[in-house]
């Protein structure tokens, strides 16, 4: 049930800020998530995940802080999650990412244009509400949780569809790229 899955932020940074996400499924179970720490594992919001994302090397931060990245979750950091010179993870990382070929954060599946943080990563579909999940952005070192979120329930791409809920949080389906802005 792990389908490759794609989440874009469009974020403007500016060189030593870093963009994570957090999310899961709270809709599907009344917003009664675990609070953490470390309790991803029997958290019945979070959803199991694989980092596949390929980057080069000098994307150390987000190499280091994908390791043992086991669920996009509410709670941040998880037990055994990857530390950047001794820095714990704020949730799952997202490398930056833009669609100019010739620059070394190139990323192939970026067709929007710089400033586009992405992970890709393996989901397990299964733990996803009817296909469907939230997240929220949470830049580092300052400015911590993206604002809440109004989202049309359709989605506008090729994969289309509409969520079955509404959130405060962008609402992503399983198995597509989604692309949202911050």
């Amino acid at each position: 049930s792990y389908t490759k899955t794609v989440v874009f932020l469009k974020m403007d940074t500016q060189p030593g800020e870093n963009i994570f996400i957090r999310g899961g499924t709270s809709n599907a179970h009344s917003s009664h998530c675990s609070p953490g720490p470390y309790q991803q594992a029997s958290d019945p919001c979070a959803i199991p995940i694989v980092h596949n994302t390929t980057v080069p090397f000098v994307y150390d931060e987000y190499i280091s802080w994908s390791q043992n990245d086991q669920y996009l979750d509410f709670e941040g950091a998880e037990e055994k999650q990857g530390t950047h010179d001794g820095q714990q993870a704020f949730g799952t990382p997202l490398a930056y990412s833009t669609n100019d070929k010739a620059a070394v954060e190139y990323q192939p599946l970026n067709k929007y244009g710089p400033g586009y943080w992405m992970a890709q990563i393996y989901m397990d579909c299964s733990k996803a509400e009817q296909g469907w999940f939230e997240l929220k952005g949470y830049e580092t070192p300052s400015v911590g949780w993206e604002p809440d979120v109004k989202q049309d329930s359709s989605c506008s791409g090729s994969v289309g569809g509409s969520a079955p809920f509404s959130a405060i949080n962008h609402i992503a389906k399983c198995g597509a790229v989604n692309v949202f802005q911050w």
